[in-house]
């Protein structure tokens, strides 16, 4: 139960922090705001597809864990 409040905390995160880099919250000064961006988009997109492969491979354990 605990492994998967920290599992879905930490992905919502990477989510959150890639949404703060494309609003613009985060801005180091001598950065391109462009770059940051696309560094955003790569972590929102990349936080939704860990975010699906955990939930995908925690169904298959269940499932796989209840035939036998």
């Amino acid at each position: 139960m605990i492994n998967d409040v920290i599992n879905y905390s930490i992905r919502v995160l990477i989510i959150l922090l890639g949404l703060l880099f494309v609003s613009g919250y985060i801005m180091p000064e001598d950065s391109d705001p462009t770059m940051m961006r696309v560094f955003g988009a790569v972590f929102v997109l990349f936080g939704f597809y860990r975010l699906a492969l955990y939930r995908a491979n925690k169904k298959r354990y269940k499932s796989k864990n209840n035939e036998k």
